[in-house]
């Protein structure tokens, strides 16, 4: 076990100009840091980008990489699950990272093990599809089809799959084109297309008729809220029947949502972050938007020089009756761009940084109390990702 609070400050505020392929070192926290102390405890290392895992126990559960590999760590050892489907991975010029695709969330179903399927989320020949399968032994079996995107695309960042109840689950899925508003990208509120939506199905991927009927539709279909541009992190609670989502802006403008049945959350014609050339994305007003949209009840961005900058949240977790007294109530959440682990308190609408850094895709919270972190690689040319047990001090 190893102290946090001395091992982030060797390097709490090492030289921004890090090569572009460095994942591991931190930015100066845009946030004040929280005044805590907590133990960590690396369970294994050999991974990319361990992108979500499937909690058994407090020592056992399912990993996926998005590099398209299944693991089941178990007493201590990382085993590889075969079987799994072929995936698609997409880069973006210029940087050596896997910023689309992939294999991403993994669930199980909520009467696991009785009934054994575990759902999966993943890219393959530019479709977005979630399956479910059962494992035997160290082997993924009994494929079967769920949801396949009905058009091809490689917006589909997040995808995450949060249950709603033992009978249906929610999906989310990106639409992160580039758009301006001289040349706005629509795909987010064409309701004839998947990207850009959250969704909610049964469980054996058929369409519930208690999903919202849109606008100029005349029945349900899979889609629960739209206009989304990269939702990454999806949390369900439970006790108040909530559905929140963290959502990457373009330049700025990273939005805290909370979910309406079908709810208009008006990307592209309104949001608090500009395109990345600089460029204008909204075609109304927030005044505007306030009246035909949901509008985020937070949004992050960081003031800068050139109009602002983006935190990019990559997940989202209620702390709730967890080992971290002061956490609870509260929401995890990381930054990818600056290599934080963050505390959002809804409340108080505060965010702090806690001291964990890097690259970290997901979290979980162990049956036991504890919470477990999923950090990618240091390099894009190592398998040093890491499955990391919080505890507190």
């Amino acid at each position: 076990m190893r102290s946090l609070t001395t091992v982030c400050s060797l390097a709490l505020f090492a030289a921004a100009g890090c090569a572009d392929d460095d994942f591991a070192t931190p930015l100066p926290s845009p946030f004040p840091e929280a005044s805590i102390s907590l133990e960590y405890e690396v369970l294994t290392e050999g991974l990319a980008i361990p992108f979500d895992v499937a909690v058994l126990s407090d020592d056992e559960f399912f990993v996926t990489d998005r590099v398209g590999k299944l693991f089941r760590y178990s007493g201590g050892s990382l085993v590889e699950i075969t079987g799994m489907p072929v995936v698609t991975t997409f880069g973006d010029p210029g940087i050596p990272a896997i910023m689309h695709g992939g294999l991403m969330d993994i669930e199980l179903h909520p009467g696991y093990p009785d009934v054994p399927w575990l759902y999966i989320s993943f890219f393959s020949e530019g479709f977005l599809r979630v399956e479910r399968f059962q494992v035997q032994g160290n082997t993924a079996t009994d494929f079967e089809p769920i949801f396949t995107s009905r058009t091809e695309g490689y917006y589909g960042n997040g995808a995450r799959i949060v249950w709603h109840d033992d009978q249906h689950f929610f999906l989310n899925i990106g639409g992160s084109t580039l758009s301006t508003v001289s040349d706005p990208d629509l795909i987010s509120q064409d309701l004839d297309e998947d990207w850009g939506k959250i969704h909610r199905l049964r469980d054996d991927g058929s369409i519930p008729d208690t999903n919202p009927i849109l606008p100029e539709l005349e029945e349900p279909t899979s889609i629960w809220s739209y206009g989304h541009r990269d939702a990454q992190g999806l949390y369900f609670d439970a006790e108040e029947d909530v559905l929140f989502a963290v959502e990457h802006g373009p330049k700025g403008g990273d939005e805290f949502n909370v979910i309406e049945p079908g709810g208009n959350y008006g990307w592209p014609l309104f949001t608090y972050g500009i395109d990345y050339s600089g460029m204008s994305v909204s075609t109304i007003t927030e005044a505007e938007a306030s009246e035909t949209t949901v509008l985020p009840e937070h949004h992050w961005t960081i003031p800068t020089d050139d109009g602002g900058q983006a935190i990019a949240p990559a997940f989202l977790l209620g702390v709730r009756q967890s080992n971290f007294g002061a956490w609870n109530g509260k929401f995890l959440l990381s930054s990818l761009f600056y290599r934080w682990l963050l505390l959002y308190d809804r409340q108080t609408d505060t965010t702090e940084a806690l001291p964990l850094t890097g690259r970290i895709r997901s979290a979980a919270q162990l049956p036991g109390g504890n919470i477990l972190i999923l950090r990618e690689r240091t390099r894009a040319d190592s398998t040093d990702g890491q499955l990391i047990r919080l505890s507190p001090l």
